[in-house]
């Protein structure tokens, strides 16, 4: 019977702190969500760009890719322009956009696209508008992007956010 007991509160214990750990992780989101409009281009870019620099500088964050209205494939061009730059993009599937992205976001950047009907007040909202586009110039548009991210990645070490 002391035995179940033990048991019991060992149980009950491991359950508590799971729920702290989990209230925890959900206090201090690490997530950057890139929206551009076919989820493919400018923030596919972004995001592979942003998560190897964070990793590289040792910051805790992971950027994910979204599209407003995504398209069904990476265009030949961002994939040539990618695979040049290292970057192994051929199983990535646009998703879109959608509120749940935002539920554990720390920040949502979005190109010339406005999200903020799904953003509302819930997290950091960035506009990076008005950049070359990709298609047209990829290595313009990379190095523009690129800038972009090494600031926002250089304010997120510090310890603050745009």
């Amino acid at each position: 019977m002391r035995l179940l007991s033990i048991l019991i509160t060992l149980c009950s214990l491991v359950g508590s702190l799971g729920t702290q750990a989990r209230a925890q992780d959900s206090a201090q989101p690490s997530r950057v969500v890139f929206v551009c409009e076919h989820g493919s281009v400018k923030n596919l870019v972004a995001m592979e760009y942003f998560n190897r620099r964070a990793k590289a500088r040792g910051v805790a964050y992971r950027a994910v890719a979204r599209g407003a209205t995504p398209e069904p494939t990476v265009p030949q061009a961002v994939r040539d322009g990618l695979r040049s730059d290292g970057f192994d993009v051929s199983a990535y599937q646009p998703r879109k956009f959608e509120a749940s992205d935002v539920d554990h976001a720390l920040l949502i950047v979005s190109f010339d696209q406005d999200v903020t009907s799904i953003v509302g007040t819930q997290t950091r909202y960035l506009k990076w508008d008005d950049l070359p586009a990709v298609l047209t110039d990829y290595k313009r548009a990379k190095d523009e992007i690129l800038r972009h991210v090494e600031a926002l990645i250089n304010e997120l070490a510090r310890g603050t956010l745009p």
